[in-house]
């Protein structure tokens, strides 16, 4: 199998374009998808940050998939007794309290350590860079700093950085984060045990414990990245394969595979939207009996697709949950941790101290013939399986490109049950109440996809419902 220079695709250009510079200098897939979440890490902190954590999957020119699980699990003292003694009769939405251990960096050294050839240390560098001189704006940020200016203003950390003196950051505005940076550069020097039972560990679980938080040095040091055993469904000769439960991985495979029985081709979108309801209630992600958000669903992560000249792949996602998370930022880290306890709060599961809370980010990758075919995710919390399910359909049954298929229009499921659609959606005309619905901040989500089509012909896509950006090397 002979592939051409390679192909990256991420949610913002300058992510997109050092992933692209890393292949154009001899790096590997997984390479180039490390150093662009990097750059996210700066120019994306409402969806991810070394307080993040994040999957990986990983697959081989010979077809070989291996997924990594670096989420972070519940701290050993985050209890439903310890918040009662606090006067809680449940978990906030928002704090230290809400932390989990944060898995991205431990889950990229990993990755690298497997299926790279660069250190982290070296991939590290333009981050670094625009975290020193300085980034502007996108309109994705802009408008999270929006929703969430009230709750960071007086956070020490995250208010002068993402609501400077109250208010909401504008497009273009240029934001430096010397602490973000510091941080990058000791973790490159130091490597990341210094966050998994060193200083800047210890630093960390210091700043959650006088907050009140349960995050403990011993529950970084206990903390690795796991490999773990893919869910998988054949669809239309093809090999998908996600992430295993508690995420939502297990809901695409399962919605998958009745769509398959029900025959060669989806005729009623309707009955898509059922088929995906249901696999998502069996997965124990049930939009029925999570109720409308009484203010705007703040959630939010961040994807890279690449393939390499060899014909490695990588699929990517990190997120730190919450848009910054659990609005708690800390110097060391020059941002926020994420708050993925909050997942047990939204399910009403009980508190799962030392293990990991169910997950909404789920990368996913496509086989044929032994052999990659597709990587892609999309942003967007419980929006993940739903478009995953709708961009597979237009893949790999109707035979679209993934540019071609990520615009096609989309329906989301909404907290409820109810049914948001595009406005060009087919459900649009016997629904058209469904076409006037707001889905939400997370909207009909974010995709990108990168695959390698009959031929040995690269082709990539990202989403413009978020200004994404992908690029195919000749």
């Amino acid at each position: 199998m002979t592939v051409l220079g390679g192909a990256i695709a991420t949610s913002d250009p300058r992510a997109t374009e050092v992933g692209a510079d890393v292949l154009r200098t001899g790096g590997r897939a997984m390479d180039a998808a490390v150093a662009a979440a990097l750059v996210l890490f700066v120019v994306e902190p409402q969806s991810c940050g070394p307080g993040g954590d994040g999957f990986i999957i990983h697959v081989d020119p010979d077809g070989t998939v291996v997924a990594l699980d670096g989420s972070g699990e519940v701290p050993a003292g985050l209890t439903d007794e310890a918040l009662a003694r606090h006067g809680l009769d449940g978990l906030p939405a928002r704090g230290p309290r809400t932390v989990t251990v944060p898995g991205a960096l431990r889950l990229f050294d990993e990755a690298l350590r497997r299926f790279g050839r660069r250190r982290l240390g070296d991939l590290a560098a333009p981050a670094i860079r625009l975290a020193t001189d300085g980034f502007a704006v996108r309109p994705t940020l802009a408008a999270a700093s929006g929703r969430a200016a009230d709750d960071l203003a007086s956070d020490p950390v995250l208010g002068p950085l993402y609501a400077p003196g109250g208010r909401a950051l504008a497009v273009d505005e240029v934001v430096r984060n010397p602490a973000l940076a510091t941080c990058l550069t000791q973790v490159a020097e130091g490597g990341t045990q210094t966050l998994f039972g060193g200083r800047l560990g210890d630093a960390v679980a210091a700043r959650v414990r006088a907050a009140g938080g349960y995050l403990s040095l011993e529950d970084l040091s206990r903390h690795q990245t796991a490999e773990v055993e893919p869910a998988t469904v054949v669809f239309r000769g093809s090999t998908v394969w996600e992430m295993p439960a508690p995420t939502q991985g297990p809901a695409v495979t399962s919605a998958l595979g009745r769509l398959e029985t029900m025959g060669p081709a989806v005729d009623d979108w309707s009955e898509v939207v059922v088929v995906v309801g249901e696999a998502m209630a069996n997965a124990g992600f049930d939009l029925r009996k999570i109720g409308p958000r009484p203010r705007p669903g703040q959630g939010d992560t961040t994807y890279v697709a690449a393939i390499d000249a060899g014909g490695r792949a990588a699929s990517l996602i990190t997120s730190v949950f919450g848009d910054f998370g659990a609005h708690f930022g800390v110097p060391e880290l020059g941002g926020p941790l994420g708050n993925r306890a909050t997942m047990l709060r939204a399910l009403g599961l009980p508190m799962t101290p030392g293990r990991r809370p169910p997950h909404t980010t789920i990368p996913a990758a496509v086989t044929r013939s032994g052999a990659p075919q597709f990587v892609l995710g999309v942003a967007g919390g419980f929006m993940q399986p739903q478009a995953q399910v709708q961009l597979l359909v237009h893949l790999l049954e109707r035979g679209l490109e993934p540019q071609a298929a990520i615009d096609e229009p989309r329906f989301r499921i909404l907290f409820g049950g109810a049914l948001a659609v595009e406005a060009t959606h087919p459900l649009a005309v016997a629904q058209p109440e469904a076409a006037t619905r707001p889905p939400g901040p997370e909207g009909f989500g974010a995709a990108q996809i990168v695959g390698l089509l009959d031929g040995g012909r690269l082709a990539a896509g990202a989403d413009a419902r978020r200004g994404g950006s992908a690029l195919v090397l000749a």
